[in-house]
């Protein structure tokens, strides 16, 4: 039988052809064998972070707690003999602004004492820098020349009693008292005292303190009302009077 030799070289060389077939995407230069590969991805910065919040603003401070109010003296002075209650500042009776003897708003001077199916007490006290001052005696009181004239709303003497004497009840107000005794009151002067700090408190007969608030012409009289004022320097106590009148 006669065979073909083929040269081992050819051989060689058809091997590797086809592995060159095989492998598809090599590509032989000068430098040798490179392969094609895709690009290498190309790692991007992250996004930023969204900004914070801004903090929350700070808590309001408290308020600050309310005045402390002075205690009611636990001395009870009995006023039914209705002697001077603290130093002589102011004279008597009205001032040239205050009534003399004719209407002060809806009160007018009476020739003779009012009527009284209305007759109650209120006490007035005024302290300036812890001094207690005298309230003047005949406050609504006036003198005329063939006698006197009286207001419903008036003092009998330097106790600090407050009369109101009156035919029928109405609204009766330490504003009053002040119009006819021709007075100011108000947050920068009481009967011409001025400069100082002015706090109003009110007792009723059931012994409990309040600082007044609101427009001080409005305090009503009461029976067995009374009524501080502290000019300058705080009163230590409220004072603590007892009548046994209305």
């Amino acid at each position: 039988m006669n065979r073909t030799l083929v040269p081992l070289s050819a051989l060689a060389l058809g091997a590797v052809m086809l592995t060159g077939c095989a492998r598809g995407s090599v590509t032989q230069g000068g430098g040798g064998i490179s392969v094609n590969q895709p690009p290498a991805a190309v790692d991007e910065p992250p996004p930023p972070s969204p900004p914070l919040p801004p903090p929350p603003p700070p808590a309001p401070p408290p308020p600050p707690p309310p005045p402390s109010l002075p205690p009611l003296s636990s001395v009870v002075v009995n006023l039914d003999d209705n002697h001077q209650i603290g130093v002589g500042y102011w004279p008597d009776h009205d001032t040239a602004s205050g009534g003399q003897g004719d209407p002060v708003g809806k009160y007018v001077c009476w020739p003779t004492w009012p009527p009284e199916t209305y007759h109650v007490h209120s006490h007035l006290s005024v302290f300036l820098d812890g001094q207690a001052l005298a309230i003047p005696d005949d406050i609504g009181v006036v003198k005329q020349a063939t006698g006197y004239c009286y207001y419903t709303l008036h003092t009998h003497d330097r106790s600090g009693k407050l009369h109101v004497e009156a035919p029928a009840p109405e609204f009766y107000s330490l504003g009053d008292l002040f119009q006819i005794w021709g007075q100011p009151l108000g947050p920068d002067s009481v009967a011409d005292i001025t400069g100082k700090p002015i706090v109003i408190y009110v007792t009723d007969k059931n012994g409990v303190v309040t600082q007044a608030d609101g427009d001080w012409h409005d305090i009503e009289l009461l029976s067995h009302r009374e009524i501080t004022i502290q000019i300058g320097t705080p009163i230590s106590e409220i004072p603590n009077y007892f009548w046994t009148a209305h």
